[in-house]
């Protein structure tokens, strides 16, 4: 059992989301976001996966997952986080949600969105980026890298975005806003949120009594990806 401020905060939702969660609450400020380099990526739909010390851990991180659907992000990317001190966390799309993507080869059935250490902190997104590149780790979609002038156009930005198609084929699910920079874990709600398509199903517990894996490509991976010898 990992302590429990390893856990993922939840994320407060952008103030003009389409569609909102009943136990979230709203982003208090969206004005943090103006004027310094942000980060908009893409909010796939799937399951929350921590990666520490060669194990994985769902959402509660209170035990190591045993579930079928985590199969994938096991044989593919867990036995390559091994240090003490780190904590990537990621959507783990192999278990069908809401959302069916395009067939994806299974080593890219796991996207890595966060990179903490053992104090709690946020890496930046560069060091995220740099982390998973050195270990063939993907990375959630990147959609926009910059600075907003004002509140009014990073809202006519999303906005637009939500009418597009996901990266990995399909339907998109939403957006997560994050600052670029590195932030301390009492940070987070002033530093990350998240936007929702409207009438997204909020999935739950109950998509894992008839679950099923998602399409793959029967694909050759990569020279230096896929399985460990």
């Amino acid at each position: 059992m990992l302590p429990g401020r390893l856990k993922y905060p939840r994320t407060p939702y952008w103030p003009y989301s389409p569609t909102t969660g009943r136990r979230d609450t709203l982003h208090a400020d969206p004005k943090r976001f103006v004027g310094r380099p942000i980060v908009v990526t893409e909010k796939l739909d799937g399951s929350n996966v921590l990666i520490h010390r060669g194990k994985v851990y769902g959402r509660s991180v209170a035990d190591e997952a045993a579930n079928k659907w985590m199969a994938m992000v096991k044989k593919h990317h867990a036995w390559k986080v091994t240090d003490p001190d780190v904590l990537l966390y990621g959507e783990d799309i192999y278990g069908v949600h809401s959302i069916e993507y395009e067939p994806i080869r299974e080593n890219e059935t796991f996207h890595a969105f966060a990179l903490r250490d053992w104090k709690g902190d946020f890496g930046s997104m560069a060091e995220l980026e740099q982390f998973a590149a050195e270990r063939s780790i993907p990375v959630v979609p990147v959609i926009h890298r910059g600075a907003f002038a004002s509140v009014a156009k990073m809202r006519g930005f999303i906005q637009n975005e939500h009418a597009k198609q996901s990266a990995l084929g399909g339907e998109r699910e939403g957006m997560v806003v994050r600052i670029a920079e590195g932030f301390a874990s009492a940070g987070f709600a002033h530093y990350v949120c998240k936007s929702v398509r409207k009438d997204h199903v909020q999935t739950d517990q109950h998509w894992t009594r008839n679950w099923r894996p998602c399409a793959l490509r029967r694909t050759p991976s990569p020279q230096g990806e896929g399985d460990r010898d």
